[in-house]
């Protein structure tokens, strides 16, 4: 992660139109996407939400970070934000942080980040899937139930999904190998070996049912597997700058 933030953050990758980083940062507030906050010399991240965008006020609210005391964070000092944005890293900082009351409770504020910063590789390159290119996502388990859900995002690498838990199984964990992992993409079958990369905090919808979002990193790839998900990344992201939904 250290590494990441120290090419995130470096002039070759700083958005240079005022209005498209002010846009990522709506963006990320109105999706609610996580951001992990950094303090120099701290051994890991904090985790947050940006609550408001506000240009006129020229500054930022964000959730006071779970577990703060447990960082070595003075409350004040600059912290570094980096969230996935549309598949690909962003980052800025937070400066001139205060508590301010937020609703019935408290938040920080900071002032509108003057810089931020877009990192876009082909490792790390994901495109949002079109509402009908991917089929239903099957995990096939090792010593526990298959799990099903639906692809939020893709690249060559591997996918987020939104998968519903099977009660009564071994939780899903980082790292743990998916021994087949099975979808359609545009009507095509796929299937290969995957590993859970990451596993974030459990979504609720309206309806009571619960969702869990996984990052799977795909492994032992065939050579069709691979051509078939680069062509869709790379139409897709044509696609979508087109203005084609």
């Amino acid at each position: 992660m250290k590494n990441l933030l120290e090419s995130l953050f470096t002039e070759k990758h700083r958005l240079t139109a005022r209005r498209r980083a002010l846009g990522v940062l709506h963006e990320l507030c109105e999706r609610h996407e996580r951001l992990n906050l950094f303090v120099e010399g701290a051994s890991r991240e904090m985790p947050s939400i940006l609550l408001e965008v506000d240009e006129h006020e020229a500054s930022v609210v964000f959730d006071i970070p779970p577990d703060v005391e447990g960082v070595a964070w003075d409350g004040e000092s600059t912290l570094l934000a980096m969230a996935r944005y549309e598949g690909v890293y962003v980052g800025f900082a937070l400066e001139g942080i205060e508590r301010a009351p937020w609703n019935d409770s408290t938040a920080l504020r900071a002032a509108l980040p003057e810089q931020v910063y877009y990192l876009q590789r082909r490792q790390y390159f994901r495109v949002p899937v079109g509402s009908s290119d991917v089929g239903e996502v099957l995990l096939v388990r090792q010593g526990a139930g298959a799990v099903s859900g639906r692809c939020h995002d893709i690249s060559a690498g591997g996918m987020r999904v939104l998968v519903s838990p099977v009660e009564g199984d071994f939780p899903l964990r980082a790292g743990e190998q998916v021994p087949e992992l099975r979808f359609e993409l545009r009507g095509v079958a796929l299937q290969t070996a995957a590993r859970i990369q990451h596993v974030d905090e459990p979504m609720t919808l309206s309806s009571g049912k619960v969702l869990l979002p996984l990052g799977l990193e795909f492994l032992g790839k065939s050579f069709s597997f691979d051509q078939t998900v680069v062509r869709y990344v790379q139409q897709r992201d044509r696609d979508l700058l087109s203005g084609r939904p």
